[in-house]
């Protein structure tokens, strides 16, 4: 009877004993679940974070590139803006130097007239044989002359009036041609009317001349 109740006894401590080693081999896979599902959760925890990592990143390098690239177009906005008004001051000056040079061109051109009846006035009196009569007005004429001659050099005004050289249709009108074989074809024998030129780049008013030509 002893040995009965001996055996129940211990086949009821080998029960609980599997009970107890099934509770806690439930325990410890339920602590392994738990550890994998946090080990899962953090995984995933760390993937979203390294992927909001790359976002942030790629936002930041987009960023950057759009700053660089607007600062790109504001240098060269500024270097653009920088030669255009260079190059409107540049012309503005140019304007304002042609317009300096040239302004007097019609009132120069006035005097012209003035001149060439001085001129002619002189020849006819140095030509006179009664010299002394006019000797006060040629002194008074001499002065009126050179006085405009200074003014003409002022604005830098030159006179065309060159004999024995080629004849140039951009300085030169032919009124007349005369024929001889002692003289080279093409060269200025007479100057009927003098010429001018403005800065020496400008024509005024073209010289009146003579131009020779070979007879055969």
């Amino acid at each position: 009877m002893i040995n009965q109740q001996d055996t129940i006894t211990k086949n009821n401590e080998n029960n609980e004993n599997n009970e107890n080693n099934e509770n806690n081999e439930n325990n410890e896979n339920n602590e392994n679940n738990e550890n994998n599902e946090n080990n899962e959760n953090n995984e995933n925890n760390e993937n979203n974070e390294n992927n909001e990592n790359n976002e942030n990143n790629n936002l930041i390098f987009l960023l950057k590139n759009q700053l660089r690239e607007s600062n790109e177009k504001i240098i060269q906005t500024k270097i653009q803006s920088e030669k255009e008004i260079i190059s409107l001051y540049k012309r503005v000056n140019k304007d304002i130097e042609h317009c300096r040079k040239f302004s007097l061109e019609k009132l120069l051109k006035d005097f012209f007239p003035i001149i060439d009846n001085i001129e002619r006035a002189l020849n006819l009196i140095e030509q006179s044989q009664s010299k002394e009569t006019f000797l006060n007005i040629i002194n008074k004429l001499k002065d009126i002359n050179n006085s405009l001659k200074k003014c003409f050099m002022i604005f830098n005004i030159t006179k065309i009036d060159d004999v024995n050289v080629s004849f140039d249709p951009s300085i030169h009108q032919a009124v007349s041609i005369h024929y001889t074989d002692e003289i080279k074809s093409n060269k200025i024998i007479t100057v009927m009317q003098p010429g001018y030129m403005l800065h020496n780049i400008r024509l005024l008013r073209p010289a009146m001349v003579i131009v020779s030509k070979k007879k055969t």
